[in-house]
């Protein structure tokens, strides 16, 4: 799967820097995080308030003003190496929240070469009951262009992740990726409230810079995106740790030529009119408290998660792909019944969603969660009538007719729409 991969040899070349500047330019100095932060303020966008200084100490001292949590990074590193998120406990003690190790001052000593300087920063919310540190979100970004986004939850060990498109439908796991699993478990999808901004802020910062591809990493803030780093070398899909089907693959290989890909999902999504269509508000629009709680329930596999997600998704032309993720995140969390909810999400072409992409597997999905539950149950009959119907089955309306005239009122109601 990995021989021949423009994209994934190139991430070889990043790595050992040895790109070639003329095919592939890389602006390295913002891999400095204070660079960084002042380039990504200069753009609009917001970065974690944050303390510049000379030394661990000075970064604790700076960090205990910026609320009950804060970072302590040391900025020469990357991953989570030389990162603290710390909580005090009293008496110079804090509680370190990716190890759960308590320390000192005194523990908090550079790794390998000390740096410039060290950096103090929030703590930005999670914003989910029971979940410290916030999601990571990092959007892949090609001159402009997002492919696809990937969640990670740090606040477990191993580390859990999951996976979406560029229009933030779900990815599926052993489909479209496998992952490591000595080094990463696998964790629901959860929509976050800023999602559309999310991929406004890192479709407008890549196109902003001269280079090839980004990882834009950011976290769902309380008042929208909160940018996290820029990462120019992905270092999960070069070991491995991720390992993407030849069919991904191949869209990112055609990306990194600057081609434009369809969504990743395989569903028909106008991309151009679905990235018009974001904007910097909320996408999301649930009360804190509700999202908070839904979004936990989400991580856990909850049923009740799509019917309340998409009752609460702001309305734009965005919307329909936003159901069709609520819906997705539902069948692939185990509730077969949403595969009807997403055939006619598909067939409906609203807003974006433009074609009739993955249409017959949902009309299988849906048919074989109903049809084995109709003997002598009219809701599961009709259910199946109506994809067979829609499908183009005329003899499913007999079916439904004839619970119609036995005073079934859902059928009755399908007969007089497909009446009129």
């Amino acid at each position: 799967m990995t021989s021949g991969s423009l994209y994934l040899s190139l991430m070889r070349q990043r790595f050992d820097m040895f790109n070639d500047p003329a095919a592939d330019p890389v602006p390295w100095e913002l891999d400095d995080k204070d660079t960084a932060y002042n380039y990504v303020t200069a753009a609009g966008y917001a970065v974690p308030r944050y303390a510049k200084v000379g030394t661990a100490a000075e970064a604790l001292a700076a960090g205990e003003g910026f609320g009950p949590r804060f970072v302590v990074k040391q900025p020469n590193q990357h991953s989570t190496k030389g990162i603290y998120v710390l909580e005090p406990l009293g008496g110079g003690q804090y509680l370190e929240l990716l190890s759960l190790r308590t320390l000192t001052a005194e523990d908090l000593v550079p790794l390998g070469r000390p740096p410039a300087y060290w950096l103090a920063e929030e703590c930005i919310d999670s914003g989910i009951v029971g979940k410290p540190l916030p999601f990571d979100y990092k959007i892949y970004a090609f001159r402009g262009r997002v492919t696809h986004v990937n969640q990670i939850d740090r606040n477990v060990s191993p580390p859990r992740m999951a996976f979406f498109d560029g229009a933030f439908l779900p990815l599926e796991r052993d489909r479209d990726y496998t992952i490591d699993e000595q080094r990463w478990l696998p964790e629901n999808h959860v929509v976050p409230r800023h999602a559309g901004a999310m991929l406004e802020m890192a479709a407008v910062l890549s196109a902003g810079l001269d280079t090839r591809f980004v990882k834009v990493d950011c976290y769902d803030g309380p008042d929208g995106p909160v940018f996290g780093e820029f990462t120019f070398a992905s270092g999960g899909d070069d070991t491995g740790m991720v390992r993407y089907s030849s069919r991904i693959l191949d869209f990112l290989d055609r990306s990194m030529a600057g081609e434009d890909v369809p969504a990743l999902s395989g569903f028909d999504i106008d991309l151009p009119v679905f990235r018009a269509s974001l904007d910097r508000k909320p996408t999301v629009t649930a009360h804190p408290t509700l999202y908070s709680t839904m979004s936990a329930a989400a991580v856990q596999g909850d049923r009740r998660y799509p019917t309340v997600l998409s009752g609460n998704l702001a309305p734009g032309k965005s919307r329909p792909v936003f159901v069709l993720a609520a819906h997705l995140i539902g069948y692939l969390n185990g509730d077969g019944s949403r595969a009807f909810a997403v055939q006619q999400l598909v067939r409906s072409s609203a807003g974006p969603i433009t074609g009739t992409g993955r249409l017959q597997e949902f009309e299988a999905k849906a048919l074989g969660f109903h049809e084995p539950r109709a003997q002598g149950n009219l809701w599961h009959t009709a259910r199946a009538a109506e994809v067979r119907l829609a499908a183009g089955d005329g003899s499913a309306l007999d079916v439904l007719r004839g619970l119609a005239a036995d005073g079934y009122a859902h059928a009755q109601r399908v007969v007089a729409r497909y009446g009129a």
